[in-house]
């Protein structure tokens, strides 16, 4: 199968992995201090910030800044406050919708809510959807939410188009560009595109496959299976190609040029069955980490058909999710007999694993590209290739599960990580009292005299002179740079 990796299991001996240090208890006490109080000065801030917006609604809606002269209350913000225009209207945005939306609000307020989840979810928030938006943004990350928000926008503005009105925005257009390069545009509704973009990335994913080195840290050295369902929206990692990184976009360019010359030649051409053949002994790999030395003459290591040597807790790591072939040897190595192929984990279990997580499920991690499967309990330790024994990592947290000293286990049958016997969480629950969140913050910055004039900004209104000023900064750094003796 494209983009599998395959494991051949011989008789041998044992894993001679050594267990990660770590630093001492006074450094995890002061790192846990440390990140408890950026953690409270970061809610304290969040509430700090509803008693801004409440005032800026307050001050928009008296019209104070038409007082001032200000063509808006985003202008004068950018004049009096300092903040660029864009971020002058959004928190205008945000302010006005929060007068809408009390549950938000008082969330917010409390310190419960952040300011980047408020701003996402004033974007598409209504009276009805108010109370489940919130519980969702209280349940997910920042980045999470974001994608509900950016979801749910677009059904709603697909939802207000009437058929006639979706089918006149169809297009593809062509504009050929002064440099000779040609702009191909298409413009479609949700499932379409995602339909064309899942087709780009399948082949720029192929493509990926035959340029990146066999670098087992990072991403795939192929291609993802047929039956690997992927997030269109996610980033595909760059390829390497020598020292160069190649953008992702020019990745999905040669997917879409490939697509198009299958279409023209009339058939797809057949996918080659790439592989990468990890050779190690069954011993070696049921070996746990830190285990005893080898006690026969088989290599407790394994090795690549281009005879790169692998750790054997990294062997573990590659045949969580991958082709297995029994092979049987003689004293010199010699084949006698060599077993099927098998999937470590079949097709419809990894179908299934994939439509339940989505996303990598170590604490606080979201990424959804490039997901191995992983057995809890090994399958040649015995561990069931069941649901209840699977979970899906990234590449680095897989790593870290095998080789960095992490382990894993279910509880309520759910995923839950430790490391060196303390838990891993993800984001912890806002448990703070804001009551006198203004307080703490003005009393903090007592020693700096803060007022109402610390960061106005000195513009008297005259026009800007851009060209001066630019050529004024690069007059500086022309006679700040060193002094270079040019050859007669």
């Amino acid at each position: 199968m494209d983009g599998e990796r395959r494991v051949e299991c011989i008789v041998g001996a044992m894993n001679d992995s050594a267990p990660m240090t770590g630093g001492g208890a006074t450094r995890r006490a002061a790192g846990t201090s440390l990140g408890d109080r950026i953690a409270e000065q970061a809610y304290q801030l969040d509430a700090a910030m509803h008693r801004l917006l409440a005032d800026l609604r307050e001050f928009d809606a008296a019209g104070h800044w038409a007082d001032a002269g200000a063509a808006s209350c985003a202008s004068w913000l950018a004049w009096r406050v300092g903040w660029d225009p864009g971020t002058a209207r959004e928190h205008v945005r945000v302010a006005r919708a929060l007068g809408t939306l009390p549950l938000i609000d008082a969330a917010l307020a409390a310190g419960r809510l952040s300011y980047s989840k408020t701003r996402a979810l004033t974007r598409v928030a209504t009276p009805a959807t108010e109370a489940a938006l919130l519980d969702d943004a209280l349940r997910t990350t920042a980045a999470q939410l974001e994608v509900i928000c950016r979801k749910l926008r677009a059904v709603q503005r697909l939802g207000a188009m009437s058929a006639d009105d979706v089918r006149a925005r169809r297009m593809v257009a062509r504009r050929d560009r002064d440099d000779g390069m040609v702009v191909i545009e298409a413009v479609l509704p949700a499932d379409e595109a995602a339909a064309v973009w899942a087709a780009i990335e399948r082949e720029a994913a192929r493509a990926t496959a035959a340029t990146e080195p066999g670098d087992l840290g990072g991403a795939p050295d192929t291609a993802p299976p047929a039956d690997a369902l992927t997030d269109v929206s996610a980033e595909a990692p760059a390829p390497v190609v020598g020292e160069a990184r190649v953008p992702p976009a020019l990745c999905r360019a040669d997917g879409l040029v490939a697509m198009a010359q299958a279409v023209l030649r009339g058939a797809s051409p057949a996918r080659a069955p790439l592989e990468l053949v990890l050779t190690i002994s069954r011993d070696a790999l049921a070996a746990p980490p830190g285990g005893s030395a080898p006690t026969t003459s088989a290599p407790a290591i394994g090795c690549f058909a281009d005879g790169t040597a692998v750790a054997a807790a990294t062997a573990r790591r590659l045949a969580c999710d991958c082709g297995v072939v029994a092979m049987a040897t003689d004293a010199d190595g010699t084949p006698l007999s060599v077993g099927r192929r098998t999937r470590s984990i079949p097709t419809a279990i990894a179908r299934a694993l994939a439509q339940r997580d989505a996303h990598c499920r170590f604490p606080g991690c979201t990424n959804r590209r490039f997901l191995d499967g992983h057995h809890l309990t090994h399958w040649i330790d015995g561990g069931a290739t069941a649901l209840d024994n699977l979970c899906r990592l990234c590449a680095r947290h897989h790593r870290y599960v095998h080789e960095h000293g992490y382990q894993v286990e279910l509880r309520d049958g759910e995923p839950v990580f430790f490391h060196r016997g303390r838990e891993v969480h993800g984001e912890p629950p806002r448990i703070i009292d804001a009551s006198g969140a203004w307080a703490a913050i003005r009393a903090a910055n007592a020693a700096r005299a803060i007022d109402a004039t610390t960061g106005q900004c000195a513009w008297d209104g005259r026009p800007v002179d851009y060209a001066w000023v630019v050529d004024g900064l690069v007059g500086l750094e022309r006679r700040a740079a060193p002094m270079v003796d040019h050859p007669q």
